[in-house]
């Protein structure tokens, strides 16, 4: 009975402290977090993330650019978002966006 009191006082003692330092912990958390997200990120990606495809800056600065037909945004020819005529887009967001966007009518004249 002894044991079970003195089992009983430790745990609400570690409750109390628990929740006295709960808005701390969570702190942490959150800051080890974008700690884990700017290591992602910038390097390699061990948490099973995808890596993205990275170019390197001297084939970047040799290739094309191409205007976004709905914002006027130049972008490298490997970003633009193309369709089979011709007309390029800076993202989907764009594309979508342009076609939504009411057409002028041209006159049979």
């Amino acid at each position: 009975m002894k044991y079970l009191f003195v089992l009983a006082l430790f745990a609400a003692v570690a409750f109390l402290v628990y929740w006295r330092l709960r808005p701390y912990i969570r702190g942490v958390r959150q800051f080890l977090g974008v700690v884990r997200e700017m290591r992602r990120v910038s390097g390699g990606a061990p948490g099973g993330f995808p890596q993205q495809r990275q170019t390197s800056p001297k084939k970047a600065s040799g290739e094309k650019l191409q205007r976004c037909a709905a914002c006027g945004t130049w972008m490298p020819a490997s970003r633009a978002v193309s369709l089979r005529g011709g007309t390029t887009y800076c993202s989907h967001a764009c594309l979508e966006r342009a076609a939504d966007a009411p057409r002028a009518r041209k006159s049979a004249s």
